[in-house]
């Protein structure tokens, strides 16, 4: 079996992302309507999460999950910075000696996506990118199976997303997007008209991301738009979706936390913006910074669904990883 390795949605194909809804299905099923948990893996194979930076949903979401499906986890953090088990000071080929002799998986979340290229590239056993500064795959498609649960569908909704464009989460959701036939629409800054967030390294998707979600929407039916109006991009929206302005565990946006939130300020998801699309359900895929990208009284909405947003982290990546090490579980067969 060749090795499949998810460090972005680019390593997802179309067929993919189905497959992995169908597993996530058979699995969340037998577990919340029937109470029992399947495991698949009984021969003690480990998964191990590499941690460069600081998690929670992502964390509880595999360690656990894993740990339900039979498995066992070992857990490698690297922050803060200078801390004693830091094995990123390790040549990452040295790294992927290590895991891949005495374990089954990774999942790595760092903060380049270079560490993810590159051990994946070392390794011969599937490695999940738990998030880098470019994408964050599993969010995405955990996205798209959430849509799915509570709109019945993926194809043709219209996706308003409110905030920056070369955000990891951003740029994955293009390609999401595309992949199903969405209609996807970012409302974000004109940045050349904002030194801060050139210096900040703000900016629209990567090139390669949209080229990808460009040849994508070409099969699937799917638009992809980008616009510096927040109205027009909520209008009528099916899904609003946004995530956090400022990462704070980067100091130089934390320090121009004031200031970045003034620019951004117009794509706020608010009350107002919710009253464009009165049938959109509100995502965010947290951390939440109320007052700043969503309101307090958007989080306590109604239309707002990021609770079972962040509880199918766990039920979708459980899909992922029994696919990746005993593929075949959810035969999904899908008209396109």
């Amino acid at each position: 079996m060749a090795k499949k390795t998810l460090e972005s949605m680019h390593s997802v194909s179309i067929d993919d992302v189905w497959k992995y809804f169908s597993t996530a299905t058979i699995i969340k099923d037998f577990m919340l309507k029937d109470g029992y948990k399947p495991t698949f893996f009984q021969n003690n194979q480990v998964l191990a999460t590499v941690w460069e930076r600081p998690s929670l949903r992502t964390r509880v979401s595999f360690e656990t999950g894993f740990q339900a499906l039979g498995g066992g986890v070992i857990t490698l953090k690297a922050y803060p910075p200078n801390a004693a088990d830091i094995i990123f000071k390790e040549d990452v080929r040295d790294q992927a000696n290590v895991l891949e002799s005495m374990c089954d998986l990774v999942m790595a979340r760092t903060y380049s996506h270079e560490t993810i290229s590159k051990l994946g590239a070392a390794m011969n056993i599937p490695l999940i990118n738990g998030m880098s500064d470019m994408a964050h795959p599993v969010q995405q498609l955990t996205d798209l199976f959430t849509i799915l649960e509570h709109k019945g569908k993926l194809e043709g909704l219209k996706v308003a997303y409110m905030g920056e464009g070369t955000g990891n989460t951003c740029q994955d959701w293009l390609i999401a997007a595309a992949s199903v036939g969405m209609n996807f629409v970012l409302a974000t800054p004109d940045y050349s008209q904002h030194k801060l967030l050139q210096d900040l390294d703000f900016g629209m998707p990567d090139q390669a991301w949209v080229d990808e979600a460009q040849k994508r929407a070409a099969q699937t039916g799917a638009t992809i738009t980008f616009t510096n109006d927040p109205i027009a991009a909520a209008k009528d929206a099916d899904v609003i979706y946004t995530d956090s302005w400022i990462a704070y565990d980067v100091p130089a946006e934390k320090e121009k936390a004031n200031e970045i939130r003034e620019i951004f300020l117009p794509y706020q998801v608010n009350l107002d913006l919710l009253k464009l699309a009165p049938n959109a359900m509100v995502m965010h895929c947290q951390p939440m910074y109320r007052g700043f990208e969503i309101t307090e009284e958007v989080t306590s909405h109604p239309q707002c669904k990021v609770s079972p947003e962040a509880e199918n982290r766990y039920h979708l990546q459980k899909g992922v990883m029994v696919e990746l090490l005993k593929p075949g579980v959810g035969e999904y067969s899908h008209s396109h």
